[in-house]
């Protein structure tokens, strides 16, 4: 079992961020500055619904729908609120939306 496999297979949960496309570089910036905390993550584009969300232009209005990166990090419960910290002090206005679940397993069918 490779270092990183041996980190990974520790973790017990998974953090998600969602923020706007255009802050996407910003925040793996921030994230590979953290890679003692946070060893492997997954970027996705996604859409985002609902009230609150904030639309970037027109297009996105009438699309009712906005341009979203969602963020899947598996790491450590302890390390999550320092992580949060670093993203809040490098991007305080990013309107970043976040949760963390627990991380039941994690492992690789070889």
């Amino acid at each position: 079992m490779s270092q990183a496999d041996a980190f990974m297979s520790q973790a017990d949960a998974c953090l998600m961020l969602v923020v706007a496309h255009e802050l996407e570089e910003m925040v793996i910036d921030v994230l590979l500055e953290h890679e003692d905390i946070v060893r492997r993550f997954a970027s996705y584009p996604i859409d985002a619904h609902g009230a609150r969300i904030g639309y970037a232009n027109v297009a996105e209005q009438v699309r009712g729908r906005s341009r979203r990166v969602e963020f899947q990090l598996l790491m450590l419960r302890e390390h999550i609120d320092g992580l949060l910290a670093a993203l809040r002090e490098r991007l305080p206005r990013a309107e970043l939306t976040y949760w963390a679940l627990p991380l039941l397993t994690y492992g690789r069918i070889n």
